[in-house]
């Protein structure tokens, strides 16, 4: 286990590399994007560009890029070998806390006034780069997840949640449940993209893809839930939020299998290493816990 202070402001998002060797993180008013060597906490360098303070953060799943929204109309794309800024994209609307690349790293969604789809291109001169496609024009829409099949994309829009068809934007259905009243905030798709687990309030519903039934219900968290993702193996997932507690979850009974508390206050964000080998906890006071994972 590794605990350092990366800030001095709560962690607003982190994003693994995938192969785990880097840590990004967004915090505060801050208008960089921070990297991190995940295994040392040593400062790697500070992504610039962007206007407003930081928000979103993600790698592209080829590794080549991070990308990462910020408190105005425009995203940005950085090369991550060089750290050079690599594309402007001008979203229009103010940009959420939420961006995703398409798993073939080809494009990347952000969520604005509606969702917008960027091929992942240099931008030309200081041109902020437009759309290849928008849909969902609803400005309630606040998260935005592709699954790692390719085959599903996810909207969430406060109560509603909405599966799309990742390829031809074709709604498939509203996955929400009148008899569930707290708004969805966070989700996360499992491994082989056949369940979806969503965070309402202090519960996590477990959905079966693409008929939405729900297969099971995590409780167990006594304040707000902000963060949640599956292990890579797809049998456990993890948790974590305002208690200062995160826990690990069996994804089949959801019998909570084991908890760790930090210390580092409330949690408000938590990444999960795409090859399994790490995991990572930002607090409220800007400092962030790395551990090996023992699925």
């Amino acid at each position: 286990m590794l605990v350092w202070q990366a800030h001095k402001a709560r962690i607003r998002q982190m994003a693994f590399s995938p192969d785990g060797a880097e840590l990004a993180t967004t915090a505060g008013s801050s208008k960089f994007v921070w990297r991190w060597h995940a295994t040392t906490g040593e400062a790697l360098d500070q992504l610039k560009g962007h206007a407003k303070y930081a928000r979103a953060v993600a790698y592209s799943p080829d590794g080549r890029f991070v990308a990462s929204t910020e408190n105005g109309p425009a995203t940005r794309i950085w090369d991550r070998a060089t750290g050079e800024l690599f594309a402007t994209l001008g979203t229009g609307g103010w940009c959420r806390d939420s961006l995703a690349f398409r798993p073939d790293s080809l494009v990347v969604a952000v969520a604005s006034d509606g969702i917008g789809e960027w091929a992942v291109a240099p931008s030309e001169g200081r041109k902020a780069a437009k759309p290849v496609s928008q849909f969902d024009s609803r400005s309630s829409v606040h998260r935005v997840l592709y699954s790692p099949c390719g085959r599903y994309f996810a909207v969430i829009a406060y109560r509603d949640l909405v599966l799309y068809d990742a390829v031809s934007h074709e709604r498939l259905r509203s996955l929400h449940d009148p008899r569930v009243a707290a708004d969805a905030t966070h989700f996360a798709f499992a491994p082989d993209g056949n369940t979806l687990a969503v965070v309402h309030g202090l519960r996590i519903r477990l959905r079966k893809m693409p008929d939405g039934e729900e297969t099971v219900v995590l409780r167990g968290h006594p304040n707000y839930i902000h963060a949640v993702g599956f292990m890579p193996a797809g049998r456990t997932l993890l948790s974590a939020g305002a208690d200062g507690v995160v826990r690990v979850w069996n994804a089949t009974t959801g019998e909570q299998v084991r908890s760790f508390d930090w210390g580092i206050g409330k949690v408000c964000a938590a990444a999960i290493a795409p090859n399994g080998m790490l995991c990572a906890a930002g607090g409220e006071n800007g400092a962030i816990v790395v551990w090996d994972v023992d699925e």
